[in-house]
């Protein structure tokens, strides 16, 4: 297999039409904040307890995933097995963001998305659509990075109230101006304690 990439919390590799996800080592996760966080060198405590915190976090989202029901095609058909996930290959979002037309209609599908996520309950916490969201073999937008992913209605709560969209990396160095703006401008209208109390829907556990 291919390596593709490295996120903070797996290793991505090409196998053919699916990638193929393996956990990052502690180590390599210290590489990767120190990089995105140089001052982390002079707060070696506070680098270990974030260490800890990205460990846990990934355990905890993944026993999620295997306890609850869903649609799994919101996954991109994710696999679990124990050492490794299987997703469907597709195209990062971010792709179609080149054309304001494009774009547009991308993040009006994108929002919709959203709501599809809620009715299944679950929702992205970090809203990074350019690099975690991706468009299948159907030309459906799936959810490539599912390792900051909550099945709790208070923490999108939060989100929506502190407009948590506006703190991604996605919207500060991934839009043009004009497509975030178009972007900001629907997330404010759509995403809402009133849509969310519509669409929310609390995933069923497996038997």
């Amino acid at each position: 297999m291919k390596k593709i990439g490295q996120g903070l919390q797996f290793n991505v590799y090409e196998n053919w039409d699916k990638v193929v996800k393996t956990p990052t080592s502690k180590f390599q996760i210290k590489l990767k904040l120190l990089l995105w966080t140089p001052s982390y060198l002079l707060q070696p405590f506070e680098l270990e307890k974030e260490v800890k915190r990205t460990m846990k976090e990934r355990e905890e989202v993944l026993q999620e995933i295997q306890d609850k029901r869903f649609e799994p095609s919101l996954l991109a058909n994710a696999v679990i097995r124990e050492n490794e996930i299987e997703q469907d290959k597709v195209t990062p979002l971010g792709y179609y963001f080149r054309d304001y037309k494009m774009a547009k209609g991308r993040i009006d599908e994108y929002i919709n998305f959203i709501f599809d996520c809620w009715r299944n309950g679950f929702s992205e916490r970090t809203y990074n659509l350019t690099i975690n969201n991706g468009v299948n073999s159907d030309g459906k937008i799936v959810l490539m990075d599912f390792g900051e992913i909550t099945f709790k209605k208070s923490d999108v709560k939060r989100a929506i109230k502190t407009k948590r969209w506006r703190k991604s990396w996605s919207f500060k160095k991934d839009m043009k101006k004009e497509i975030r703006a178009y972007y900001d401008k629907q997330m404010l209208k759509k995403l809402t304690l009133s849509n969310l109390n519509k669409y929310w829907n609390e995933a069923p556990t497996r038997n």
